[in-house]
């Protein structure tokens, strides 16, 4: 099989597999294979409830590779530096001094007797509340990941990112309800289920309420904003998503699109846009329907977070503002810097914050942190 025709059916396994986590294994080892990595991991956790992630292996015993993650992982050096760069693909072995990370514990009892000691990692975060990882590792003979390889993970990754924001989506309003209109009914974000053509085949309870307000409208069947530039930008973007779902071409990223709304002072909608699986959905619902298209309201600022946490968790103004800055990526250097203050004293900050959170590592804030907000990250 050559490349294109691996990469087109990689990219078919996403949509198709990425709603099943019994399927997850294999579409791992379909990504993992790809960027010829030797070991893969895929974990997706959701940063509104206090859950375990959900994960999978391919390449390495999952005992082994349990006891890793559970007991191990937070203590990683590689984990500031891939939690600092949400959406990229990097080398995690890139944010540390080589020297000092083989000496470590962690690389003597873990790393080396796995095989891992390079890895490729892309580490985003979702609209739907929910973080993921995908991660390729290998061993010293195998030598460091190239440029080429992280290359072909980066076509990959944005078609992870749609198809895991509408597996999150789901899931959470799965939980509570059996049928899947209801289910889509519980979610804050207007769904609206379109063809390839923008025909309407299904609209949720929040998307009525964003067409009563005027700025989005059904017109002869098919969605439509107000303004007509964002109809054509939306529809658009439809049509390619579906292209790149087929793998009829690339996609370079999966962020979303602002659009405008009514009024000088109305906040742009945030609208990204989801390629369903083939069969998905219930007869209920039309079978025409092959995209979601997920409408959000303009987001939460970062003073807002910052608030939110300090009434969390009883912190001080400044406390407050450098658990908002770790808790969206930021490093302990970058805010420092940012706040025009020593580093000493933001080390002070964060001792302060691991105890008044009943923490001890940064990771473990970070997840503690997430874990208590109702935000966004992208």
């Amino acid at each position: 099989m050559g490349e294109l025709d691996h990469y087109s059916r990689l990219v078919g396994d996403v949509y198709e597999l990425s709603g099943d986590p019994r399927q997850w294994g294999i579409l791992l080892e379909g990504v993992t294979r790809f960027i010829d990595g030797r070991v893969g991991q895929l974990a997706v956790f959701s940063l509104k409830q206090q859950t375990k992630p959900t994960w999978r292996v391919w390449g390495h015993d999952h005992n082994d590779y349990k006891t890793f993650l559970y007991r191990h992982a937070t203590e990683d050096p590689r984990l500031s530096y891939i939690l600092s760069n949400p959406g990229r693909v990097i080398c995690g072995e890139d944010g540390v001094d080589p020297d000092q990370f083989r000496a470590s514990a962690l690389f003597r009892e873990v790393v080396e007797p796995m095989d891992i000691e390079h890895s490729l990692v892309s580490y985003f975060a979702q609209e739907a509340d929910v973080m993921a990882t995908i991660c390729a590792m290998r061993g010293r003979a195998q030598g460091p990941f190239g440029q080429t390889e992280r290359q072909k993970l980066g076509l990959v990754v944005p078609h992870l990112r749609r198809a895991f924001e509408l597996y999150a989506l789901l899931d959470e309003a799965k939980a509570k309800v059996g049928d899947i209109a209801a289910a889509l009914d519980i979610v804050d974000a207007g769904i609206f289920l379109v063809d390839a053509e923008m025909h309407v085949a299904h609209v949720n309870r929040a998307g009525e309420t964003m067409v009563k307000s005027g700025d989005i409208a059904v017109r002869q069947g098919r969605l439509a904003f107000r303004d007509d530039r964002a109809s054509r930008q939306v529809a658009a973007a439809v049509a390619l998503a579906l292209a790149a779902a087929r793998g009829e071409t690339n996609i370079t990223h999966a962020e979303h699109m602002e659009v405008a709304r009514a009024g000088e002072d109305a906040g742009p909608f945030r609208v990204s846009l989801h390629p369903l699986p083939a069969g998905e959905g219930s007869p209920r619902l039309a079978t025409r329907s092959q995209i979601a298209v997920v409408v959000r309201q303009p987001g939460r600022g970062g003073a807002d977070v910052a608030r939110r946490i300090q009434t969390t968790f009883k912190l001080t103004p400044s406390e407050a503002a450098l658990a908002a800055a770790l808790a969206v990526g930021a490093s302990l250097a970058d805010f420092a810097q940012q706040r025009n203050v020593a580093l000493s004293t933001a080390r002070s900050q964060l001792k302060a914050l691991y105890e008044k959170t009943g923490t001890n590592r940064q990771g473990e804030l970070v997840a503690r942190l997430r874990e208590s907000l109702d935000l966004s990250l992208v």
